[in-house]
């Protein structure tokens, strides 16, 4: 009877173990949750709150297509609040419009402003581009950080506007047109190839690279995770680092290359770029100025450094120099390395 007692029991604790006790059941959010958490080192408590803000409307009024005062006044006339972001040329909070408004208006169909999120901006800037440079923008669909760079160089440089799918060439064809960037010429390559076609050849590389899209993330929308897996993380760090090898290879000695994703995904990031450094030993990471100036003293909160260890694993220490940007009502997630060819 005692026997029979307990497998009883034991039948009842199973049931209770399934039934009753739902976070025996590991969710893809749970395992969202956690990665994050670990990454950024914060409580999980805090993650679905980190990645339910709305960015802000931020736009870049674009010189190339009209006088940026011009543009400025035009906005006020039509009751803009516009706030400046003293660390990017020409580029606003718009505090009292969303995108989809402001994409209907006049000004924007004629290119005299872009809608460009923050953290993108911030890459384009720190990439420094100069007139009479050649510029290789490697995976540039939709064309955001193109026109951003034929801005900066006022058309007085040469733009390579890569990307590798003919419906997204396309889309980047009409953006460039429309926002004037007619020192830019697009290419339909796999970028993998560029080491071996270009070598040595570019002063400025831009790898915006694939990536799982973790700082896109809106946890209050319909179905927040259903881009985003484990899997679609690993077989996006495997390319990066097939892209990353290949743009440096691009890069004259002295040239800058600015690797970054909007993912926060240390394989992703840290990972690829140590994946580099351990191969190309004249590649050398550099520190970001700018994230230490005084103009970009109150964004700073949304930056940490590159993380050296993470989950078992050391990445090169040098990653240090390179920033995350962490999802906000200001800019959304993001990452960006520094890397110069010595």
């Amino acid at each position: 009877m005692r026997g029979k007692g307990k497998r009883s029991n034991y039948k009842k604790s199973r049931e209770s173990s399934f039934n009753k006790q739902p976070g025996r059941f590991i969710t893809k959010e749970d395992i969202f949750i956690s990665r994050i958490a670990s990454i950024l080192n914060v409580h999980k408590a805090e993650v679905i709150p980190l990645f339910s803000q709305r960015a802000r409307t931020t736009i870049r009024l674009n010189t190339l297509k009209a006088k940026p005062q011009d543009t400025y006044r035009s906005l006020k006339s039509r009751g803009y609040e516009l706030e400046i972001i003293p660390w990017a040329p020409n580029t606003y909070f718009v505090n009292n419009r969303d995108k989809a408004e402001i994409s209907q208006i006049e000004e924007y169909r004629r290119g005299a402003f872009y809608i460009q999120d923050l953290s993108s901006i911030l890459a384009t800037v720190i990439l420094d581009p100069k007139q009479n440079q050649k510029i290789l923008d490697m995976c540039s669909a939709p064309g955001s950080k193109t026109t951003h760079i034929a801005d900066l160089t006022k058309n007085r440089s040469t733009i390579l506007a890569n990307d590798v799918e003919v419906s997204r060439t396309n889309s980047l064809k009409n953006v460039i047109e429309q926002f004037g960037a007619t020192s830019a010429k697009i290419t339909l390559s796999d970028a993998r190839e560029f080491g071996k076609r270009y070598p040595d050849y570019f002063d400025r590389v831009l790898l915006d690279a694939p990536c799982s899209g973790e700082g896109r993330i809106y946890m209050k929308g319909d179905k927040p995770l259903r881009f985003w897996s484990i899997k679609k993380v690993n077989g996006s760090s495997t390319l990066q680092k097939e892209l990353i090898v290949s743009a440096f290879r691009t890069l004259k000695t002295g040239g800058t290359l600015i690797y970054s994703t909007c993912t926060l995904e240390p394989e992703e990031n840290e990972a690829v770029v140590s994946y580099l450094l351990e191969r190309h030993k004249n590649a050398k990471i550099e520190p970001i100025d700018l994230v230490q100036s005084k103009e970009f003293s109150q964004y700073r909160n949304h930056i940490t450094n590159g993380i050296i260890h993470w989950s078992g694993k050391d990445y090169n220490k040098e990653v240090r120099k390179s920033v995350r940007v962490l999802p906000s009502s200001e800019m959304m997630g993001f990452y960006i390395a520094k890397i110069v060819k010595k």
